[in-house]
């Protein structure tokens, strides 16, 4: 999802690491699927410099002359510094294929998509397909339980998730254009 040089300050030597914590105010089932889905969401609006919605400042740095990241602040602005701050501009991280979630429940002789929390308590099989953007596969998590005895379930709960992927790229793009700030 996360291009690894978008993270790179000076190559080889120093990066940014990105973190991201969750926390589920409630759960009615699927709880992966839109996780997942707020990860991206997140990460597809972020910029660097500034996170709009936590108003977290990422501070510029440079480097001194033994290779260590130095942050700029008022009291040591760039005009003083001997090195040029290694990332002055804002930009928007640039993710490589946003990957979407579908949770299917295997119940008896029927799949259940984008199942709630009573319903994944009857379940007998559980079965998350992850697509990027482009509709290739990412992950199939399987779980315990009974083994499926047959691809084609499979190729239904893929051919399922291919149409979510649609649904919500759509969903996801109209929530971030319409958060667009410069």
């Amino acid at each position: 999802m996360i291009d690894l040089k978008e993270l790179s300050l000076v190559s080889g030597k120093a990066a940014w690491m990105a973190y991201l914590d969750i926390y589920c105010l409630d759960a009615d089932g699927a709880l992966f699927d839109a996780a997942l889905l707020a990860a991206a969401a997140a990460f597809s609006h972020c910029k660097w410099l500034t996170f709009l919605y936590v108003a977290v400042q990422i501070p510029v740095v440079s480097l001194n002359d033994d290779g260590r990241i130095v942050v700029v602040s008022k009291q040591n602005e760039v005009e003083k510094l001997k090195n040029k701050p290694v990332n002055e501009e804002k930009r928007k991280l640039k993710l490589k294929g946003i990957p979407f979630a579908l949770t299917c429940i295997l119940h008896k002789n029927y799949i259940l998509a984008d199942p709630t929390a009573e319903e994944e308590s009857i379940m007998e099989t559980l079965i998350t397909i992850v697509l990027d953007s482009s509709c290739q596969l990412v992950s199939l998590y399987k779980p315990g339980g009974p083994a499926l005895a047959y691809e084609s379930v499979i190729q239904d709960c893929i051919a399922l998730s291919r149409q979510r992927v649609r649904e919500l790229q759509t969903i996801l793009n109209e929530a971030i254009s319409d958060m667009e700030v410069d």
